[in-house]
């Protein structure tokens, strides 16, 4: 059912695509009214003057192992007023017509909506999916680490919602509380590492008694973007925001290469990501880097770095070859998932 993206365009050579749009975008996944079960890539346009919202479908390149015939890029509808209450109502009536049907989180069984909305102005709503064997943290999880946009990328485990919509009332037509921000590491740190002021007041402390043992952190305090203020993050590669660094382990791949798992999540429709990434530079000549994208759950994505979390200095490879129990767990865990993205590049 899914279609890997690419970042990289192959035709030109670069990270630039042919075609236009909005600074306010979506990409969603569509499938056929009639249930059949290939998918295909959409584009939510955002336009300001007049505000309408048009839905593109995307060009489906020669190639791609679909069911699905060949098809350029073309208009599937547009949205004049929208109403914010009932957007997705809208939009799932607009693409009905069309023969289509959306395949995001809004249309998901395991979607709840919440009182909040992204920094689009899109609904926000908790994602209730729970695996067999998640650690503790994944129950007690509060809504920022759960939250998923009404268009945030269906995972592996989406679920039909059904022919009942939802209620106009579960989304609040005037809410605008808004999921609190992830914390960042660099606005965390003291000046302790940079300066000799800091490392003498630390070397003091140690010095002295110990002091009694911290309160234990919630994982809302836990777990921080390791991507600092705004360096270190990656596009999104479903709408125009930015994903940030939650946790890395660096593991030794059967070769010998460092292979890093890292955990990542999108700023503005808190998309999760799992990196798969291996570097090859080390014992090769060509620079090679192979690298994978998979989407998780927010479930998932807590469970993941529940494991991240387990291991000391856990994205310093100095150690990697001590890892391979955590790399062998991270291999069963994805399983024969498919990629949302899987690239092997040479060279600088």
């Amino acid at each position: 059912m899914s279609e890997s993206v690419q970042r990289f365009n192959l035709d030109t050579m670069s990270g630039v695509f042919p075609g236009t749009r909005t600074k306010v975008y979506q990409r969603v996944r569509l499938a056929p009214a009639d249930g059949s079960s290939f998918t295909r890539w959409a584009r939510l346009l955002w336009y300001e003057d007049p505000p309408s919202c048009v839905v593109e479908l995307e060009a489906q390149p020669a190639g791609w192992s679909t069911d699905a015939p060949v098809q350029p890029a073309q208009i599937l509808a547009r949205i004049v007023e929208i109403d914010g209450a009932t957007f997705f109502q809208q939009l799932t009536a607009v693409l009905t017509a069309a023969g289509w049907r959306p395949v995001t989180c809004g249309a998901c069984a395991f979607w709840q909506p919440l009182a909040a909305r992204t920094p689009d102005g899109l609904p926000t709503g908790s994602c209730t999916w729970r695996g067999d064997a998640l650690s503790s943290m994944v129950d007690t999880a509060h809504q920022q680490l759960t939250a998923q946009s009404l268009l945030a990328l269906a995972c592996a485990h989406w679920h039909p919602r059904g022919t009942q919509p939802i209620a106009a009332s579960q989304i609040e037509e005037e809410a605008t509380a808004a999921i609190a921000p992830m914390p960042k590491r660099a606005e965390q740190e003291s000046d302790e590492r940079w300066t000799l002021a800091g490392q003498l007041r630390r070397w003091l402390r140690k010095s002295a008694t110990q002091p009694a043992a911290p309160p234990a952190q919630t994982w809302e305090e836990r777990i921080v973007e390791r991507s600092g203020v705004g360096a270190g993050t990656e596009p999104c590669f479903v709408c125009q925001g930015r994903i940030a660094n939650l946790g890395a382990l660096a593991v030794a791949s059967p070769e010998g290469d460092k292979q890093t798992f890292s955990v990542w999540r999108c700023r503005a429709c808190y998309t999760y990501y799992l990196n798969d990434w291996t570097d090859r530079w080390e014992r090769t000549d060509n620079l090679e880097t192979e690298e994978r994208y998979h989407r998780l759950s927010p479930a998932e994505a807590l469970e993941v770095l529940a494991v991240i979390d387990n291991v000391v200095h856990a994205e310093h490879p100095a150690r990697r070859h001590e890892r391979m129990a955590q790399r062998d767990w991270m291999l069963a865990f994805l399983g024969d998932r498919p990629p949302l993205s899987h690239q092997i590049r040479q060279g600088r």
